[in-house]
């Protein structure tokens, strides 16, 4: 999450209403994200935050405790996702770059389980996602904008 900046209190407009994917549909609200029967709220599921251009969201990992980085770039009246992956090339960029190098951990929830805790700073993370260190989706899916949207090359499901 970036560092020295504030949480959204809510989810940007332009990123409001409903995106169906196939089977999955989104129904993305002022503070609640809704997918099927799961609802995540804002500040308690998930925190947004802003940096370089970008929607940043965090949102804890039962697995261990530690919170993973979701994020959006907006792309005109589009959006793209990405996250960061813990392959070798990143972690030896990261280490390169970053105050405190990214440091493996085991998990104190499920047994076996490792992943690495990165603590960049505001200026660290903000050339990572301006140099585009994260695996962005292929995908680009148009901003709902308040009404609804389906991914490029698909059309919405009829009722």
């Amino acid at each position: 999450m970036p560092p020295a900046r504030f949480n959204l209190p809510n989810i940007p407009k332009a990123y409001r209403g409903v995106i169906e994917d196939d089977d999955t549909r989104w129904q993305i609200g002022k503070d609640t994200i809704i997918m099927g029967e799961e609802v995540m709220v804002n500040g308690e599921d998930f925190l947004l935050r802003r940096m370089a251009g970008h929607l940043v969201m965090s949102q804890p990992v039962v697995k261990t405790g530690q919170w993973e980085v979701v994020v959006i770039k907006r792309e005109g009246d589009f959006m793209r996702t990405g996250w960061f992956d813990d392959d070798d090339d990143f972690i030896r960029k990261a280490g390169i770059l970053l105050d405190v190098p990214p440091a493996e951990r085991k998990s104190n929830g499920t047994p076996g389980y490792s992943y690495y805790l990165l603590s960049p700073s505001a200026k660290a993370f903000k050339e990572m996602l301006k140099g585009g260190w994260y695996e962005a989706n292929d995908e680009v899916v148009p901003l709902p904008r308040g009404g609804t949207v389906t991914p490029l090359g698909r059309t919405p499901q009829s009722n």
